[in-house]
């Protein structure tokens, strides 16, 4: 793809989109590029490989946070596929989970009937190890998620407990995470901070309050120790 159509689409690589949605690598690289002739894709990889590397775009990116809801929940990879494809077909959309249809009141419905046909009798109560995840949460996924007057999802906050102004839109900076007023790149700032070791020499580089470079620091030691 030209360099003007991945500044509109956002490009993201296995690892970064990995930490990103809360998953290991390897399941992501599976659940976008499929595993030899065992398994295939679950979602449609909208960017397949840039620079020889596989790359994924913002509306996949968002498709894979459904993804990883799902894995948590304790729901095996052919169940999550037969769940994405039939959401597909019964929606009429290619991204369902990249808009806000699947949090209406009907898609919602959509979604359990459907993994109750798949031999999942009720989402609700799924269960791992460590916690109950439910289908109701579903919302909170909403809420951190900026859709456009056709329902596409367009910003992304991925971290909104933690650093509430860092956002991912894909027409800045690639996708990168940025901060929303400023649109500086978190990585870029807690580079300088690195250098400089000190919070009041970065925001004046920027331009930018001290709040805001603390917020991108701890984004990216966040994100980093996730890694």
């Amino acid at each position: 793809m030209s360099e003007e159509s991945l500044m509109d689409t956002g490009i993201f690589t296995i690892p970064v989109a990995a930490d990103l949605v809360g998953a290991s690598a390897s399941m992501v690289r599976v659940w976008v590029d499929g595993h030899s002739a065992k398994q295939i894709p679950i979602i449609k990889n909208e960017l397949g490989r840039v620079d020889g590397k596989l790359a994924i775009s913002f509306t996949n990116l968002m498709e894979l946070q459904f993804v990883a809801f799902f894995s948590r929940a304790g729901v095996r990879l052919h169940e999550i596929r037969a769940i994405m494809s039939e959401v597909k077909r019964t929606l009429e959309h290619p991204h369902p989970f990249a808009t806000h249809t699947v949090f209406q009141t009907d898609g919602k419905r959509v979604v359990a009937d459907i993994a109750r046909k798949n031999g999942i009798e009720s989402l609700y109560d799924l269960k791992t190890k460590n916690y109950e995840m439910k289908l109701v949460v579903m919302p909170s996924l909403k809420r951190d998620v900026v859709y456009d007057p056709d329902g596409n999802a367009r910003v992304w906050y991925p971290r909104r407990a933690l650093a509430p102004n860092v956002i991912i839109n894909p027409h800045h900076s690639f996708g990168r995470t940025i901060l929303k007023d400023s649109r500086i790149p978190t990585a870029t700032i807690a580079r300088a901070y690195d250098v400089e070791k000190s919070i009041g020499v970065v925001s004046a580089m920027f331009e930018i309050p001290e709040r805001r470079v603390r917020e991108a620091v701890s984004f990216e030691a966040a994100f980093r120790s996730a890694a």
